[in-house]
């Protein structure tokens, strides 16, 4: 879908912005899986949720950024304080995880959510990740 339609893009609206921020290490058309875990929120209830998406994760100087399908999914300062809220997992060699407690973000919300993003840049995203606050999760 990537190469065809450039579904998994950075979108064009958001590249120039990332790259006057300083691109530390950028991923796009790499397929990812949404998973989340006993979540609760306004009209919601979810379980056990799972759907596939093709995206792009995106590490800047000031912040970090992914994408579902051309739509934010994650887009925070590096200087947010929540950041350190958010654990980093490389899961295989190539399935980098992202999941942080939905609470931490809406006080109306609970339950884990979970971003998975296979990228053969798994091990550069890791250190920028932790290099930028995000927490690395050993389970």
């Amino acid at each position: 879908m990537y190469r065809w339609f450039g579904l998994g893009a950075i979108p064009k609206a958001i590249r120039p912005v990332v790259e006057s921020e300083g691109i530390v290490v950028a991923d796009e058309g790499i397929p990812g899986r949404f998973l989340v875990r006993k979540v609760n929120g306004p009209g919601r209830r979810f379980r056990h949720r799972r759907a596939g998406f093709s995206g792009s994760l995106v590490v800047t100087s000031k912040r970090i950024l992914g994408f579902a399908y051309r739509k934010p999914q994650i887009n925070i300062s590096v200087d947010d304080p929540k950041t350190a809220g958010i654990f980093v997992e490389i899961l295989e060699s190539d399935w980098l995880s992202l999941s942080f407690e939905s609470s931490l973000f809406s006080d109306k919300w609970s339950g884990e959510i979970e971003f998975r993003f296979r990228t053969g840049k798994a091990r550069q995203f890791q250190e920028a990740l932790t290099a930028a606050g995000v927490r690395p999760r050993n389970r």
